[in-house]
């Protein structure tokens, strides 16, 4: 977490400095030294403010997770009126949308990934995300189906996420359309008719 004092103005272009330097170098390869040129900071600045290079990719992960929650958020409110699988449907556009699937943006969420398994700052920020995600499925879901029902339905669209996503980026570039159109007829056979 950055320290108080540290110029708003400066944290976007930290951020984007991080994700370019993992775009480059890898998340081991965007060291402090890298991301400070990057910047055009000195690399004591985010010593000070956050802690070395475990603060500052973070703060950076902390970034994409609230750029993806407000993506959701929007998503949703469009979809307040539709019915479940609307509000299904809009959580995954949001999971994939064009802010989380930019190339960039990929390799920062890839690396994010690997490293909470090893981070415990990063490892408690991957349960909150994943945790919120889940709650938003859940709570669309609950609207036609008994709790346990939901949950597990919630849980595997996430996991059909998650792996719509990875297969994507692996492959060099996630098919948005694609990914959309597949969840969305496994949802159309999972929902009661009236749901839809």
């Amino acid at each position: 977490m950055p320290k108080v004092g540290m110029p708003e103005i400066r944290k976007p272009q930290l951020i984007q400095a991080t994700i370019t330097a993992i775009d480059e170098l890898g998340f081991p390869g965007a060291t402090v030294s890298v991301i400070g040129k990057k910047a055009g900071v000195s690399p004591a600045i985010i010593n000070h403010y956050f802690g070395g290079k475990d603060g500052l990719l973070e703060e950076t992960m902390r970034s994409l997770i609230k750029e993806f929650f407000e993506v959701l958020h929007s998503e949703l409110h469009r979809a307040r009126k539709g019915s479940t699988l609307d509000k299904a449907m809009a959580i995954v556009r949001a999971s994939i949308s064009q802010s989380q699937t930019h190339p960039q943006v990929v390799k920062a969420w890839m690396g994010f990934w690997a490293s909470a398994m090893h981070k415990p700052a990063l490892f408690r920020l991957q349960n909150v995300y994943s945790r919120r995600l889940q709650s938003a499925l859940v709570a669309v879901f609950r609207e036609q189906l008994e709790l346990e029902d939901a949950r597990e339905l919630a849980f595997t669209v996430a996991a059909l996420i998650d792996g719509m996503w990875l297969r994507g980026s692996l492959a060099g570039g996630i098919d948005s359309d694609y990914a959309a159109n597949v969840i969305n007829k496994i949802l159309v056979t999972a929902l009661p008719e009236k749901a839809q």
